[in-house]
């Protein structure tokens, strides 16, 4: 965890403006990498296509089945 409001007060001017942007930086990194992976999985659901062989599909699958 970082440090309390009483912990900051004790920093300098100069090691608060450094802590602020060191967690400024790292939202803005993680809330990218959450951007981008959120984007992967659209991207994966839109331009993959199901297969027509899902064992989940039940209609498929009695279709299978009367085939043999």
């Amino acid at each position: 965890m970082g440090p309390s409001q009483r912990q900051l007060r004790l920093l300098s001017p100069e090691d608060r403006a450094i802590y602020k942007q060191w967690l400024r930086r790292s939202a803005v990194f993680y809330s990218m990498v959450l951007a981008l992976l959120a984007v992967g999985i659209v991207a994966n659901n839109f331009f993959a296509s199901p297969s027509s062989d899902v064992a989940g599909d039940t209609v498929h699958t009695a279709a299978i089945t009367a085939k043999r």
